[in-house]
């Protein structure tokens, strides 16, 4: 019989600190030492100025978690098992800021180490979530999932989407037309239909402008051995202000002494969380760098392929727990601020048996574009066929979603762009 341990008040307040960002965590803070006296901030001399190499220019970096919780309401109501719901909230949290999905329902799978059935029926319970078309992998299956929705799968707009998408950005409907036998007119007002639809159906939610951010560790690339140091110019320190420490006894009123007690408490376990948060983070942090620390320095379009599970096994720690760590943390790495979560990546299989991160052929796709010729731009065939000849298997249709996700427009746009 399998036996689970049942969390402590304590330990379930730890691991809430542990997911929080360091913003979230200092307003925690602020709001529990404001009405608890036992609780003493310790001001620094220190000013905190956010300097300018702490810009994170990517997505949108404020409250992120936050912003995905109209979602997660969403998925309270649905008739889902606890698995099922876990597996529902991981997906969202692996949206993009347009709501496509990141990850592929095999590394799922895989990383939560969970039956196919069981993600795919997750998988589904997302796409059904509004704003419709949220939880897509691609535009294609984005456009399909609204017009299901609107009750138009056997539509005119569902085949152009589904076998035409390329021919809609054209306007070309006299070659959808002719591919789909169909009447140029009703193809034209087809088109004009699907151009109402929103290709990026979860913008309005999850899009903000970016933020500054404060780094929560800061590595030099320069020094021959990497050194993770904790950033906590950010972080209110804490102190216990305990006056009546061994007096509780000559306190008379007893709801007097049953306040002082839960609030010298209250304030022992907040210290004593920040500290193991603290030691967790530095840990899984310390680890990644380490892991990368060759690709780092001396290869960097070169990462390998790192998994939630990898660390897990490595360090002997829950999943959930790498998880919350490396959620809503960031790293400077010399003067750039990045996501602690971007190093890490599933892997993609080489000819002669080896893996490369996922990240690796993003960055390996991202120099072929950058180096072609500019009158006329690779095909995702083309960026398939060169990584074919490097040795690494992928399918055209992932080239094309790691392109989507790199911001890269297709081969005919770019070169539209470079001839204006």
């Amino acid at each position: 019989m399998l036996y689970r341990m049942a969390l402590t008040p304590q330990m379930k307040h730890s691991i809430m600190l542990l997911g929080m960002s360091t913003k979230d965590l200092a307003e925690y803070i602020d709001s529990i030492a404001e009405s608890n006296p036992f609780l003493q901030k310790i001001l620094s001399e220190k000013p905190k100025k956010l300097s300018t190499t702490y810009e994170y220019n990517d997505a949108a970096t404020e409250d992120k978690e936050n912003k995905r919780l109209p979602l997660i309401s969403q998925l309270r109501i649905l008739d889902l098992t606890d698995k099922e719901l876990e597996i529902a909230e991981y997906l969202i949290y692996e949206m993009d800021d347009n709501g496509y999905i990141t990850v592929d329902v095999e590394e799922v799978t895989s990383d939560l180490m969970v039956s196919l059935e069981e993600t795919e029926r997750a998988l589904e319970a997302v796409q059904g979530l509004e704003p419709a078309g949220i939880g897509a992998h691609d535009l294609t299956e984005c456009l399909q999932l609204q017009l299901k929705k609107a009750n138009k799968e056997d539509s005119l707009e569902y085949r152009i989407v589904t076998e035409c998408i390329d021919e809609v950005a054209k306007n070309n409907a006299e070659k959808i037309a002719r591919i789909l036998a169909a009447d140029k007119e009703a193809v034209q007002t087809a088109i004009a239909n699907i151009k109402k639809l929103n290709p990026r159906p979860a913008s309005n939610i999850l899009s903000e402008k970016s933020e500054r951010v404060a780094p929560d560790f800061l590595v030099s690339l320069a020094k021959k051995k990497l050194q993770l140091e904790l950033n906590k110019d950010w972080m209110p320190r804490l102190r216990l202000y305990n006056p009546y420490e061994n007096k509780l006894e000559i306190i008379k009123d007893a709801e007097a002494r049953q306040f002082m007690k839960e609030n010298m408490d209250t304030a022992r376990h907040l210290i004593d969380g920040i500290r193991r948060r603290e030691e967790t983070m530095c840990r899984v942090a310390d680890y990644i760098l380490q892991f990368h620390k060759d690709s780092l320095q001396n290869h960097p379009h070169e990462m390998k392929s790192l998994t939630v599970k990898n660390i897990s096994e490595a360090l002997k720690l829950h999943e959930s727990t790498v998880t919350r760590t490396i959620s809503n943390k960031y790293i400077q790495i010399d003067d750039n601020v990045v996501p602690l979560k971007s190093l890490l990546s599933a892997s993609v299989k080489k000819e002669n048996g080896e893996s490369v991160s996922k990240q690796a052929v993003k960055n390996r796709i991202e120099a072929l574009v950058k180096n072609e010729a500019k009158a006329k731009p690779l095909t995702d065939n083309d960026i398939y066929e060169s990584l074919t000849k490097e040795g690494i298997l992928i399918k055209r249709r992932t080239i094309a979603k790691y392109r989507d996700s790199l911001r890269i427009l297709p081969a005919y746009l770019r070169k539209n762009k470079n001839i204006t």
